[in-house]
């Protein structure tokens, strides 16, 4: 996804108790609660503004908390491409994704791409 000691747009669900991403249910599909996040961003970076699709009320987003990662809580049912603009001293740098591969960068790295992930992550993919 991104070589090293550059900054990498990852995605998270939020899991019930029993590692089960978590969702509402709204018209015809499951919505996902997810945290976008930001690794690795140069140190003196300053914030992180998120490009959703335009179907949001408020599709572009600003994070400002280093120590959470930037993070900006999101909800969603289908995949589209995230842009974030990390906003640094030095410079800005923007990284675009699909929000699937997001996801599963998040899981295939640390092990936990579990039954309940990878079928979330697959509606996700689908819609």
């Amino acid at each position: 996804m991104s070589a090293a000691n550059e900054p990498v747009l990852r995605a998270e669900f939020e899991l019930d108790a029993l590692g089960r991403p978590l969702m509402a249910q709204s018209g015809q599909h499951d919505h996902y609660k997810i945290r976008l996040l930001v690794d690795g961003a140069p140190i003196d970076t300053h914030a992180v503004t998120y490009e959703l699709d335009r179907s949001y009320y408020d599709p572009i987003r600003e994070a400002r908390d280093r120590s959470g990662g930037f993070t900006q809580e999101v909800t969603s049912y289908g995949d589209y491409v995230v842009k974030a603009n990390v906003r640094a001293k030095s410079g800005s740098t923007t990284l675009a994704v699909p929000l699937s591969k997001a996801l599963e960068y998040s899981y295939v790295a640390n092990g936990g791409l579990t039954d309940p992930v990878r079928f979330a992550i697959e509606q996700i993919r689908t819609h």
